[in-house]
């Protein structure tokens, strides 16, 4: 075996290794000694492929979000589709890909790890991802408000508030099942919790919608 192959393992084992740690106790409860344990390595060659922590971390951080990149993406509509049908598939998608049986898990611990105590990494990560996902959102809440879409405050806060709804029952699984009995990894429960988030976000937004609507009569007719 080559030292270049035997590098290229060294790698990947470290990087498997940060991978789970880092998901389990975030970057700062995380060790390189536990890392290069699990990793059967040691220091000297974390500072070779990585150069310290803080850059191991980001490239774990880069290499989930590449790797959850791609299927997040289906949680982009038919832009040809009727805005409600596309608020729809974004609800149901985003929810599967935060619920669902082949959800990112590590991504969604990290992202738990970042929310908590952020690092520098996590605006790579939301650039990639959060970003793109609010703003395919905004596109289909700008349709739904209408005129009402002028205001930049109120599209953002709705896209805010749908996005939420969503990942709060990702958030607080463990609060949902004590409390209310609810597996929120069923299959079923979550055809059943994105409907509700979508009817009742709907039915907010068209409600504000209507309410600026009133307001500008009211004003026409001063």
């Amino acid at each position: 075996m080559s030292n270049e192959q035997i590098g290229g393992e060294t790698y990947d084992r470290v990087l498997a290794a940060a991978t789970e740690v880092f998901a389990e106790v975030g970057y700062r409860g995380a060790t390189l000694r536990e890392i290069c344990r699990r990793g059967r390595a040691n220091i000297a060659a974390v500072n070779y492929h990585f150069r310290d922590k803080e850059q191991l971390y980001a490239e774990v951080l880069n290499r989930a979000v590449g790797e959850a990149d791609e299927s997040f993406v289906q949680t982009v509509p038919n832009t040809l589709a009727p805005a409600e049908d596309r608020l729809r598939h974004f609800v149901y998608a985003f929810l599967r890909e935060l619920l669902g049986a082949d959800r990112h898990v590590q991504l969604l611990r990290l992202f738990t790890h970042e929310m908590i105590e952020p690092t520098p990494a996590l605006a790579m990560a939301l650039e990639k991802i959060a970003r793109p996902l609010k703003g395919n959102l905004a596109a289909i809440i700008a349709e739904l408000l209408g005129p009402a879409a002028a205001d930049a405050a109120l599209v953002r806060d709705c896209a805010a508030s749908v996005m939420s709804q969503c990942v709060s029952y990702q958030h607080s699984e463990a609060c949902v099942r004590l409390l209310d009995g609810l597996d929120v990894h069923d299959p079923a429960t979550i055809e059943h919790l994105a409907d509700h988030v979508f009817r009742f976000s709907l039915a907010a937004i068209r409600g504000l919608a209507g309410q600026c609507q009133s307001s500008l009569e009211k004003v026409e007719a001063i």
